[in-house]
């Protein structure tokens, strides 16, 4: 794809000639820079046929008023990636789009620059944002390929990812010092109480693809997360291992069936085993994707046995994206739980919708608005009322695209929710911070 990129060379140097040449003050000066100016884009051009990447690049930084018009740091970042300086050209690349967010050509670089990496995730957003822009139509072309290539090149992807995070409430506890139960009034301690305290996460997985046919595949799955918080007796673990089949049924279109078993730890006991399937579904096009999935499962519960039962759920996701740098997100999820004791069996559902836009200082910053419901089948004994819990919650999420933590973008998060419920002991708020990274191998 080498060939495409002289078409941000010629444009460079189809420029140089309306350069204003500062300071003109007769006929002789005017001709004089225009002879310069030529032979500046004659060199340039020689340079680049003569496939001397690095002299180009040495020639364009000694322009230092070509170089930084739009077309000359394109060609920057172009000539960084034929020189394997993958790294400079990304940060170049963030920054560029931060200053002007609706240039497709440099998303669909940084697209190129994330397929070279095998970041695939990555890479993918990039040439779908990339293509609602106004991408010439070779590049779409490009970008189209390149999501069909990714959709299949990947047999092993590799995830990690960790956190710090400042919390208000870590136990979701309420502020209530007094609780009433069987009609009689009880004093909560202080580990009823909600806690604040920074908590530390991390959390990764492996996905391994077994290709059988063009068009159907085996994937196989784990995933786990670990959080610590302060004192041992609250720390949280998860690990599922999944497997199934999986179809492709277009470019950009996938259904696949997963068996599913995990494991959940609570204070460094096991609190729950799951057993079940799982459908999902996956498909981009029209600058629209559609995400979905169903899950079945049967609970064990290890602590309680009277939350022992069954869990379905369904979920859904409609991501628009807008332009080069904007996108909206709306999701959808409906949970029901049925449980052994009819007081731990609810209903519940969940609507959020997001909105990501460029931020200056090549940031990306996503605003996410959610509420949800949970309604419980019968009255809890101990307090003669059925709960329901309402909540409204807000995140903001800001990621520095031109800073690298171990390859990562680092992020900042901030979220603040209110529950309100029928039952006291379970009205609270909640203020969160998160500072992380999330990578991909």
């Amino acid at each position: 794809m080498r060939s495409e990129y002289f078409g941000i060379a010629l444009a460079l140097v189809a420029g140089v000639a309306a350069i204003p040449v500062e300071a003109q003050t007769t006929q002789t000066s005017s001709a004089v820079a225009s002879a310069d100016e030529k032979a500046f884009a004659d060199e340039l051009m020689r340079r680049l046929r003569a496939n001397d990447y690095a002299g180009a690049l040495d020639w364009l930084d000694a322009r230092p008023d070509i170089a930084a018009r739009p077309e000359g740091q394109k060609l920057r970042i172009q000539l960084l990636m034929f020189l394997d300086r993958d790294r400079e050209a990304q940060a170049l690349s963030e920054a560029y789009l931060s200053v002007h967010p609706d240039d497709a050509t440099a998303r669909f670089q940084l697209g190129e620059i994330h397929f070279r990496a095998r970041q695939d995730q990555p890479a993918a957003f990039a040439y779908r944002l990339a293509v609602a822009g106004d991408l010439d139509e070779t590049r779409r072309q490009a970008a189209l390929a390149r999501l069909t290539q990714i959709d299949g090149r990947k047999r092993w992807r590799f995830w990690v990812g960790g956190s710090v995070a400042p919390d208000s409430n870590l136990n979701s506890a309420t502020d209530a010092t007094r609780v009433d139960l069987f009609g009689l009034p009880f004093a909560l301690s202080d580990d009823a109480r909600r806690r604040s305290g920074v908590s530390v996460n991390a959390f990764g997985g492996v996905d391994r693809t077994v290709q059988l046919s063009p068009t159907l595949a085996v994937r196989l799955s784990a995933i786990g997360s670990l959080t610590d918080v302060p004192g041992e007796e609250s720390d949280l673990q998860y690990l599922s291992l999944r497997a199934g089949p999986q179809w492709r049924l277009g470019p950009t279109t996938t259904v696949s069936v997963q068996v599913k078993q995990s494991r959940r730890w609570y204070g460094g006991a096991v609190w729950e085993d799951a057993q079940g399937f799982g459908l999902e579904g996956d498909t981009y096009g029209n600058n629209t994707r559609w995400t979905g999935a169903f899950n079945a499962e049967g609970i064990d519960a290890k602590v309680n046995p009277a939350r022992n039962g069954r869990l379905f759920s369904i979920e859904g996701a409609r991501t628009r994206y807008l332009g080069t740098s904007s996108l909206w997100r709306l999701g959808a999820v409906a949970v029901r739980r049925e449980a052994e004791s009819s007081t731990e069996a609810y209903t519940q559902g969940h609507i959020s919708l997001g909105r990501l836009f460029q931020g200056p200082h090549a940031t990306f910053i996503y605003a996410e608005a959610s509420t949800g419901l949970r309604r419980y089948d019968v009255a809890a004994i101990a307090f003669g009322t059925r709960r329901e819990d309402r909540e409204a919650s807000l995140e903001l999420r800001l990621s520095k695209r031109d800073w690298f933590i171990w390859g990562a973008h680092p992020f900042v998060s901030m979220s603040t929710s209110r529950n309100r419920s029928t039952i006291n002991i379970y009205t609270y708020d909640r203020t969160r911070m998160e500072f992380g990274f999330t990578r991909e191998f």
